[in-house]
C-alpha cells in the first residue's frame, strides 16, 4: 500500500513536466546538412485537397539543438508537385526557428519542398518529401454519389420551363411592338415625303402661275401701248 502511494506521489510530481513537454505527433520529415537540421511538414495534418494549409519549416542546429532565427533570409524555397513548381514566401512565427508559408493544394499526392542557399554559413541544397495530400473523398461522410450534387429536381425544372416560356412570350410581344413602331415610322416618313413633294409641286405651280400672269400683264401693256400709238398716228393724219 505504501509502495502504491509512493508511486502515485511520484507520478503527480512529474505530471506537470510531462504535460509541458507534450507535443502532438506530426508527420514532419527531417533533412540534415552539416550542422543544420530542417524539419518540414504541414501545419494541418493530414493535408486535404482544396483546403488552405501551411507548409512549416523548423530550423535548428544539430550541435546544440538551438533554433536559428532569420534562417531563410538567404534560401530560395519552392514546392514541387510533379513538373509544377511554385516559389514560397516563408514568414517567421512566434516560435523561434519556425517558419510557415500558406498554400492551397489542388491535387492529391506527393509534394516536395526544395531548398537552395545558405543557412548560418552552411550551404543548403536538397529537397524534403512531405506528407502526401489526401483526397477529400477519403474523409467525406456520408458518401455522396457522383451525380447527386449536380442533380436538379423536377420541380425546379418545371419552374425554369415556366420562366423560359414567359420570357419567350415577352420577347415575341416586344418584337411585334418593335415591328409596329418601325412600320409606323416608315409610314410617317413616307407621308412626310409625300407632303413635301405636294408642297413642292404646289410651289412650282404657283411660281408658274405667277410667271404666266406676269407675262400676260406684260403682253397686255405692250398691246395697249401699240394701240395708243396707232390711234395717235391716225389722228394726226386726219
Amino acid at each position: 500500500m505504501k509502495k502504491i502511494a509512493w508511486l502515485l506521489a511520484l507520478f503527480m510530481l512529474f505530471l506537470p513536466f510531462i504535460t509541458l513537454d507534450y507535443h502532438p505527433v506530426m508527420a514532419h520529415v527531417e533533412m540534415v546538412q552539416g550542422d543544420i537540421r530542417i524539419l518540414a511538414g504541414w501545419t494541418n495534418e493530414p493535408p486535404i485537397v482544396s483546403q488552405l494549409n501551411e507548409i512549416v519549416l523548423i530550423v535548428t542546429r544539430v550541435s546544440d539543438g538551438q533554433p536559428i532565427n532569420n534562417a531563410l533570409s538567404q534560401v530560395a524555397v519552392t514546392v514541387n508537385k510533379g513538373a509544377e513548381s511554385k516559389s514560397l514566401q516563408f514568414q517567421p512565427t512566434e516560435e523561434s526557428g519556425t517558419y510557415t508559408a500558406e498554400i492551397l493544394p489542388t491535387e492529391p499526392g506527393q509534394y516536395a519542398v526544395v531548398m537552395n542557399g545558405t543557412i548560418a554559413g552552411q550551404a543548403i541544397d536538397g529537397q524534403i518529401q512531405i506528407e502526401d495530400v489526401e483526397d477529400m473523398a477519403r474523409f467525406t461522410f456520408p458518401p455522396t454519389t457522383s451525380g447527386s450534387s449536380n442533380e436538379i429536381s423536377q420541380e425546379v425544372i418545371e419552374q425554369l420551363q415556366t420562366v423560359i416560356t414567359g420570357l419567350t412570350a415577352q420577347i415575341d410581344e416586344a418584337n411585334v411592338v418593335a415591328e409596329d413602331a418601325k412600320n409606323a415610322s416608315l409610314s410617317a416618313t413616307e407621308s412626310a415625303q409625300e407632303s413635301r413633294l405636294a408642297a413642292d409641286r404646289a410651289y412650282l405651280f404657283g411660281m408658274i402661275g405667277i410667271g404666266v400672269g406676269a407675262a400676260g400683264i406684260a403682253i397686255a401693256v405692250v398691246a395697249l401701248s401699240r394701240k395708243d400709238v396707232v390711234t395717235v398716228s391716225r389722228g394726226q393724219k386726219l
